[in-house]
């Protein structure tokens, strides 16, 4: 038996439909002329014409059953292009340069915490002092946050140190680390539903890391491989 495409089969199905539609409106036809008296219409006339319909019908069950196995020949060609689409992408998948790559900006994000906490830590302990010298300026009766800036040109909050010169004002926040590092994520990731995505993997930050090391084993091997 040939081997049809789909659109084969239907196109056979519709003609075998169009067949069937045409013999029964012929027969339809033959009958109304008896019924209108014409005698030039016999018995074989009728009978071919519901021959013609008949046949066409089964017709019609075989452009049925060929368009069936077309459409199971076809799902399967196509199912099993896509396997082995599958098995070649897992097969062939090297994560060698993203373990690469996350290996390196864990070592960034390492670096830029521990150099953020050490500046906020000399920010702090700076702004600690300069507090503390207010302290004493208060208690001896001087308005500390008129006269620091005044006499000495120097004023601090909590976490930040602030020094007035005649041209400007100068100063330094103690930004935390956890600040620099979302900022970092924010500069690299600007788009504001990326963005949202990371917030909500934040959200259970430990059980993402075993996520990653479980389902990209590379990432795994170049962490603990080189693990500072």
């Amino acid at each position: 038996m040939k081997t049809h495409t789909p659109e084969q089969a239907r196109e056979q199905l519709a003609a075998a439909e169009a067949e069937k539609t045409e013999a029964e409106q012929l027969g339809a036809a033959l009958a109304e002329k008896v019924r209108a008296g014409d005698d030039t219409v016999t018995p074989k006339d009728l009978t071919a014409a519901r021959e013609l319909a008949e046949f066409a019908d089964l017709r019609i069950t075989a452009a049925r059953r060929k368009l069936a196995a077309a459409e199971d020949a076809d799902r399967h060609a196509r199912t099993e292009a896509v396997a082995a689409e599958a098995r070649a992408l897992v097969e062939q998948e090297d994560t060698t340069d993203i373990a690469a790559k996350i290996r390196a900006t864990v070592d960034a994000v390492t670096d830029l915490w521990q150099a953020t906490e050490a500046r906020r830590q000399r920010i702090e302990r700076m702004a600690g002092k300069v507090r503390q010298v207010a302290a004493e300026l208060d208690a001896a009766g001087i308005d500390s946050p008129r006269e620091m800036p005044r006499r000495y040109g120097i004023a601090a909050s909590h976490d930040s140190v602030s020094v007035y010169r005649p041209e400007r004002m100068a100063g330094c926040v103690g930004v935390s680390p956890a600040l620099a590092v979302a900022a970092a994520i924010g500069l690299a990731v600007r788009d504001n539903g990326d963005q949202a995505k990371i917030s909500d993997q934040m959200t259970y930050l430990s059980s993402r890391v075993d996520t990653l090391l479980t389902q990209v084993p590379a990432v795994r091997a170049a962490i603990e491989g080189t693990a500072k």
